[in-house]
């Protein structure tokens, strides 16, 4: 591609006017334009796009559809340059007077909007296609929450995605501005005005593409999500939060130990049709046989199921929050940049009160290990501020020399090494004399396509399948080891997904009317639960049923937004109806924003009412 670029300038040169001014800056520009087209081409043809040989040089024989593309890119920048100075040559276009200071200004200000218009539009279109359960709630939570380490292959996506298009239909847009402002077209007359239309129309066309691209936007996000998130107010805070201060808990007189385990994208539709999923063969088997054979599997059907995804729970680190505390998390006010999560010294949800803490206050040692950064959307903040828990992360596998200093695989490191360095650390919990909460977190199956290594088996034809089904496998033998342990006897582990995949393509061909639900089975509980199957649940009924999974005895037997489903108590989603629940679980409530998010959103917004 550089090579073809590099030919563009030079005839580009040869056909332009000799003036430096012009050299050194339409010619860089040129250049631009045809990198970002072919980089366009490049990925709707299913190319991939940062092949370091085809930027190089011309590909032949298989490759030779790179070179294609690139030269179709240069011919089009080319042939639109070629196509103005032949109108300006025949006097079709006539040169302007020199721009003014203020007609450059307002034509730099209408160019920003109409990016960032074009960019509202394609990342909301992007986001929707590309995100299989995304909200409204859920894109104002990830705009407000700190990346801290992501896997770069998140950015890398939205570079060859919404950015790319974002620019290349930017360049045509731009470029109309540019031939509008320097020329005028002769066969049209135009009497001579005392103030230039040149700035105000290139302004109506900027704010035009503005307001497109938000219809657009609202169109593909919905119209009933942001008007609920922003005007409507919801009283299911104040009607059915249960404050877990004020519960009384009586936990066992030999308390059990507990491991939880959040399996990143972990979904029962993995499963084969006829135990209750929704594909042609069963990626998870042996989770299957656990929740149906050997585990308390608490399903919406009679077959393998699950519970519901509500907003506030639909990402990990929301729905880490969900099932620990009872209570969706979500960025409170409507304002995206107002919630700092734990960030600069403020509390991260400071009105919730977890599982963590509860277990902090009756003795437990805890900790959270995950092959992510604990930086991520906060959860290192959240978890050490409610509940004390040890974190251990890639930055504590480095520092103890488990990975090199400079080892970074998908998040962080893979599942493979998460399950050994949880046996150790395991190990080492089940050697002292306090009973042990363990949480952890895998990764490996995170969109988009997962995490395949070498080892990884190709069954499939399809890497995603492969990586379900191998993780699936892995979690087998990691099972097996803590059944094997001394310490299992007493000792309940949980396994649940945090969400829905968020592969929009993995489940196409799915049938529309199929309810997917989020994997859960409890491991070694001491109670037997009343109901399993045809119950209607969210991640927030977690916190109360893990409680219960250990012996304890909580009084009303619900806590937050939760209700414990061993129990004969119906859930909010049973006594609501899920569709309800959903839909007051989208809207604003002062009761969250007050009581619940206070200290966080509430003093950011304080101080940026003060600054103002």
């Amino acid at each position: 591609m550089f090579i073809l670029c590099g030919l563009l300038l030079f005839f580009a040169a040869k056909i332009l006017p000799r003036q430096k001014k012009v050299s050194y800056i339409l010619l860089p520009y040129l250049g631009l334009i045809m990198s970002f087209l072919t980089l366009f081409f490049w990925r709707t043809a299913g190319l991939e796009v940062w092949n370091l040989w085809a930027l190089l040089v011309p590909f032949i024989g298989s490759k030779l559809i790179y070179t294609l593309l690139a030269l179709l890119s240069s011919l089009i920048v080319y042939g639109g340059l070629k196509f103005v100075l032949k109108l300006v040559e025949s006097g079709r276009l006539i040169r302007r007077k020199p721009l003014k200071k203020r007609q450059i200004i307002g034509i730099t200000c209408s160019s920003i909007v109409a990016f960032l218009g074009i960019l509202l539009g394609v990342c909301s279109v992007w986001a929707v296609n590309s995100f299989g359960n995304m909200t409204f709630d859920q894109m104002v939570y990830t705009l407000s929450q700190p990346l801290g380490d992501s896997d770069p292959g998140q950015v890398i996506n939205f570079i060859e995605n919404p950015f790319l298009t974002t620019s290349v239909l930017f360049f045509i847009i731009f470029n109309f501005f540019l031939v509008f402002a320097l020329y005028t077209v002769s066969t049209v007359k135009i009497k001579t005005r005392k103030k230039s239309l040149l700035t105000p129309v290139i302004a109506l066309t900027s704010f035009l593409v503005l307001i497109s691209s938000i219809f657009i936007g609202v169109m593909e996000i919905g119209y009933a999500d942001i008007k609920a998130y922003y005007f409507e107010e919801s009283d299911i805070y104040d009607r059915y939060y249960v404050d877990p201060t004020t519960v009384n808990v009586t936990f066992p007189e030999e308390k059990r130990n507990l491991i939880y385990i959040f399996l990143e994208s972990m979904e029962s539709s993995y499963a084969s049709q006829e135990v209750g999923g929704i594909k042609e063969n069963n990626l998870i088997p042996n989770l299957t046989q656990l929740a149906m054979l050997e585990g308390t599997h608490f399903s919406n059907t009679e077959n393998l199921g699950g519970f519901y995804q509500v907003p506030g729970a639909n990402q990990t680190a929301s729905s880490m929050v969900a099932q620990t505390s009872g209570l969706p998390l979500r960025a409170a006010g409507g304002d995206v940049d107002a919630n700092n999560y734990g960030q600069g010294g403020t509390d991260f949800f400071p009105g919730a009160y977890s599982i963590g803490e509860i277990l902090e206050k009756e003795g437990y040692n805890q900790r959270l290990m995950m092959g992510s950064s604990r930086d991520f959307a906060g959860r290192g903040e959240y978890f050490t501020q409610h509940g004390n828990y040890t974190i251990q992360d890639v930055y504590w596998a480095r520092q103890e020399g488990l990975i090199p200093e400079d080892y970074w695989e998908w998040w962080g490191f893979e599942d493979r090494k998460l399950f050994d360095f949880a046996k150790d650390s395991i190990t080492e919990l089940a050697n002292q004399e306090q009973p042990f909460n363990f949480t952890m977190l895998t990764v490996d199956t995170h969109f988009e396509d997962g995490y395949a290594t070498e080892e990884t088996p190709d069954l499939f034809g399809d890497q995603y399948q492969n990586v379900i089904y191998d993780n699936d496998r892995q979690l087998k033998e990691f099972l097996d080891w803590i059944k094997s342990q001394p310490f299992y006897e007493n000792t309940t582990v949980v396994l649940v997904g945090d969400h829905l995949t968020m592969d929009s393509d993995f489940f196409e061909e799915a049938d529309p009317l199929y309810q997917r639900t989020v994997y859960n089975t409890i491991l070694n509980a001491p109670i037997t639960a009343n109901q399993t199957t045809n119950r209607q649940a969210t991640a927030l009924d977690m916190f109360p049923t893990t409680l219960a999974a250990l012996g304890v005895n909580i009084e009303g037997e619900r806590l937050g937004l939760g209700t414990n489903l061993f129990s004969k108590r119906e859930t909010l989603a049973e006594q609501l109806s899920f569709d309800r629940l959903y839909t007051e679980l989208t809207k604003r409530s002062e009761f969250y924003n007050t009581r619940l998010m206070k200290g966080t959103d509430e003093e950011v917004l304080r101080q940026q009412e003060a600054e103002k």
